[in-house]
């Protein structure tokens, strides 16, 4: 009886300390490694920021204009943006239909004309020009055969230095205001697809929706 006894007992003691090993297994906390990592990248917008001056110009020369007469009027474009540009400059002159004088004194046909005239300087380049009843628009790109960049903080050379007004004979406009308006405009250099100054003009016109 009792070895009977002893094995009944250490049956039970095999089985008591099982169930305590897989009660501390239910009750027991697994550690693993882990670990994680993230990145951030800071984009900051640019833009594409312009302004046009005319150092030379003198708002007095342009009263009571007489035939012929030059007057200083030197329009640049200034990159005032954080991005490189491309930059365009459009030139309207008033037009009239006016009878002018050879420097000899004979007389012309009355013809629709321009009232002044000036000369590109160098590096624009003349891509458009629509001739109206009332005016010219003449359309220059800071350009060669491409565009050529606009720095930030840079300006670009004058357009021109002064305009003349045309050898008009008298009593034909007198006391008229006449305009001569100056746009600019700029995008920005990068994703275009193209450097053709007039296929760049455009997507500029197509985005702003404005006649061309």
């Amino acid at each position: 009886m009792t070895n009977i006894r002893r094995k009944i007992s250490s049956k039970k003691n095999v089985f008591i300390a099982a169930a305590l090993i897989a009660l501390m297994a239910i009750g027991s906390t697994f550690a693993y490694f882990v670990d994680r990592d993230y990145v951030t990248n800071n984009f900051t917008v640019g833009d594409v920021e312009i302004s046009v001056s005319e150092p030379n110009w003198d708002p007095d020369e342009g009263l009571d204009i007489t035939p012929n007469k030059v007057i200083k009027k030197d329009p640049k474009i200034t990159n005032d943006g954080a991005n490189d540009a491309f930059v365009f400059m459009r030139v309207t002159v008033p037009r009239a239909t006016v009878k002018t004088a050879n420097y000899d004194g004979t007389l012309n046909a009355r013809v629709n004309q321009d009232l002044f005239t000036f000369t590109a300087n160098s590096g624009w380049k003349l891509i458009k020009s629509d001739n109206g009843t009332l005016s010219t628009q003449y359309v220059y790109a800071y350009a060669g055969d491409k565009m050529t960049v606009l720095k930030p903080g840079a300006s670009t050379p004058t357009i021109f230095d002064t305009v003349k007004f045309i050898n008009i004979i008298e009593e034909q406009l007198d006391g008229q205001d006449l305009d001569i308006v100056i746009e600019t405009m700029g995008i920005q250099t990068t994703d275009l697809g193209t450097e053709s100054p007039i296929e760049i003009y455009n997507i500029i016109m197509n985005q702003q929706d404005v006649p061309q």
